[in-house]
């Protein structure tokens, strides 16, 4: 099959989920059938790559771990840059506009995240890459950037919804909220037993996370499509509507505690573990990278943000890491991806990392013991990362403006806080 013909299929929730289930049997199987290099890298030396990430985000243990096999491998050296979240951006355009020099190699997210950078000009193409065969369809549906395979997945594939504490819901006879008004009742027996209902980290204003029910909406390619050629805004939207006063209904009656507003990311390990607050909007591998408590006391169920119904699981986002076709050590860059996408090294670097598998052969990790708990309502209920990296001009900080809302004690209606959202996304293509 001609890769084109399968990449307008990667969308195609079956073969999500048959990659998805393949993990299952992942923690069974031993990395040792692939003893040895599997394809054709090492052969270049002496050289440096710089590579420019977002902190702290090439701190992860598989990323360092690869970093120091392929040096170790290699003798070739690599430049670790590492640019605040906020600040990030505007490096890569600077680099772009050449006022300052390019990396060899970045690690950003894809989709229209990275159409700023005019990826055309200046990323290469791997859609021939030997390795791209070996990579899930989920997998490939975050590489894709103009009908071209843009960059190579590295990433912990993981399911996201709602973080609940097992022991609580227990506790008070809570069961798996089946819709929307099931979801705010269990909220309200939360409250009225001194237990705050959802921990949001409203400081961290990326992890309101209002991209989870926009999934559900820009499955109509209608809505998408209008979206993107301007035809339509937030505000035309009745079902975004619903979104921003969920938020603004779960602040007034209590259900975020009254410091959502000074929470943050730093905040989020030390809530959950305390027993003070029963659920969180978050993915299912956070409990194993971030978490310091106990990661069996969770559970994940749908994430109810108003819209759909029946709630909703959102599937990964992948850091891709990225070649700069023009740089002069390109052949040691597309070395350095070609080691990276290898089976004898994603595995030694996987291995015991808990996560649905980015590659076909990725055989050493596991998938999160929350994952296999709930397989079958995440199947009936999963969508992939879709309003994330397909609406241009999206951005996770314009929920700033539904923060604004949230406090705004009927001064604003949700249509002036769309309005605002709106005019963001707008202002953010127009530099693009």
């Amino acid at each position: 099959m001609k890769k084109g013909v399968r990449v307008l299929a990667v969308m195609g929730l079956v073969m999500v989920l048959s990659g998805c289930a393949q993990s299952r049997q992942a923690h069974t199987e031993s990395a040792a059938a692939f003893d040895e290099p599997q394809y054709d890298w090492g052969s270049i030396s002496g050289e440096k790559l710089v590579i420019w990430g977002i902190y702290p985000e090439m701190e992860r243990s598989y990323i360092t771990k690869a970093f120091d096999r392929y040096q170790e491998f290699t003798d070739n050296e690599l430049e670790i840059v590492q640019i605040p979240k906020e600040e990030f951006e505007q490096q890569v355009l600077a680099s772009v506009a050449g006022e300052i020099e390019k990396p060899d190699i970045l690690l950003s997210y894809g989709g229209t995240n990275i159409e700023a950078f005019q990826p055309d000009e200046n990323f290469y193409d791997f859609s021939d890459a030997v390795w791209v065969d070996d990579l899930t369809d989920t997998s490939i549906n975050q590489t894709v950037y103009n009908g071209k395979i843009i960059g190579l997945p590295h990433w912990e594939a993981s399911v996201s919804g709602t973080l609940y504490n097992k022991e609580i819901f227990e506790k008070y006879n809570l069961e798996i909220p089946g819709t929307q008004e099931a979801f705010l009742q269990v909220c309200e027996t939360l409250m009225q037993n001194g237990i705050t209902p959802l921990y949001m980290p409203g400081k961290e204003i990326s992890m309101l996370l209002y991209q989870f029910p926009m999934d559900c909406l820009v499955e109509d390619t209608d809505i998408l499509n209008g979206l993107n050629d301007g035809t339509l805004g937030y505000d035309d939207l009745p079902k975004m509507r619903e979104v921003a006063e969920w938020y603004k209904n779960m602040a007034q009656k209590g259900y975020l505690g009254e410091t959502y507003r000074t929470d943050d990311w730093n905040g989020m390990s030390e809530a959950m573990d305390s027993g003070k607050y029963a659920m969180m909007l978050c993915w299912d591998t956070w409990l194993y990278t971030d978490f310091t408590g106990d990661a069996s006391q969770f559970g994940i169920m749908p994430a109810f943000v108003g819209i759909p119904e029946e709630g909703t699981f959102e599937g990964p986002n992948l850091g891709l890491f990225i070649v700069n076709k023009n740089s002069e050590r390109l052949d040691a860059a597309l070395d350095f991806i070609t080691f990276l996408a290898d089976p004898y090294n994603y595995n030694a670097v996987f291995e015991g990392i808990y996560t649905a598998p980015v590659f076909k052969n990725q055989v050493a990790s596991i998938s999160t013991p929350q994952y296999l708990e709930a397989e079958r309502l995440i199947e009936r209920h999963y969508r992939d990362s879709t309003a994330w990296l397909r609406i241009r001009g999206f951005s996770q900080m314009d929920a700033s403006c539904i923060l604004e809302y949230m406090d705004a004690d009927g001064k604003e209606t949700a249509e002036e806080c769309l309005a605002k959202m709106e005019a963001l996304r707008q202002e953010r293509l127009k530099c693009k």
